[in-house]
């Protein structure tokens, strides 16, 4: 796939060729954390900075490697992944206030500007979208299950959307995820020239952390969790 000139990088799951990403061949138990710490460290954080020490390069690669290496339902891999960075990055969250501010009472908007402000002083943003003529083509080759694959998809999305969010908490970045969709979807694609069949499904801005994290107060619901044996 062609590299979108206006906004950096343009990913799929299914590329795989040209990576330079390390591979870690330590045994696990010479880890410093274990997989349940990282994903403890995915904390939304809304005060995000620029002071980041990553090479757009790397934070490509990590990403691409982190999407790449999420499982899909058939292996549909119909996730799309578009990486923003610098001027593109604070293009796409123009749009976003454009978007809102049409569409929400004044009153109300001041307290979206304000979020959407921290968004733009991240470094960097990931759209996540879904490729709805991968969902349709295997809806035709798979009939009996054309009523699931769009489920299907959207829990794809959610994994590699925890992918890329894990893989950035790991590198000692804060992350926050938007879902700021339907009403964005048309004036961004028609912006940056993104195909028509692909669906906007979710954002994250990044970036270095700029506020103190409290340990997060776990609330568990007895009945959320059950098991049989």
């Amino acid at each position: 796939m062609a590299l979108l000139n206006k906004i950096g990088q343009v990913l799929t799951t299914d590329l795989t060729k040209d990576f330079k990403f390390p591979k870690n061949s330590k045994a696990v138990e010479h880890l410093e954390f274990t997989f349940v710490e990282k994903l403890k460290k995915c904390r939304g954080t809304y005060q995000l900075g620029k002071r980041v020490h990553y090479s757009q390069a790397y934070l490509t690669e990590l990403i691409q490697e982190a999407v790449h290496s999420c499982p899909s339902a058939y292996n549909s891999q119909s996730a799309r992944i578009i990486v923003l960075f610098a001027d593109s990055h604070h293009q796409f969250w123009n749009i976003v206030k454009d978007i809102q501010r049409q569409h929400v009472p004044a009153s109300v908007y001041e307290g979206i500007r304000i979020k959407l402000d921290q968004c733009a002083n991240a470094y960097g943003t990931i759209l996540f979208y879904e490729d709805q003529r991968a969902i349709q083509q295997l809806q035709k080759k798979i009939p009996f299950s054309a009523d699931d694959f769009p489920l299907w998809s959207e829990q794809t999305s959610g994994m590699v959307q925890f992918a890329a969010w894990t893989a950035l908490a790991d590198a000692g970045l804060g992350a926050s995820l938007q879902h700021y969709n339907a009403q964005i979807n048309h004036p961004v694609a028609e912006h940056f020239k993104i195909d028509e069949n692909w669906l906007l499904r979710a954002q994250l801005c990044f970036g270095s952390i700029e506020e103190a994290i409290e340990d997060k107060i776990e609330s568990v619901n007895p009945d959320s969790f059950q098991v049989f044996s």
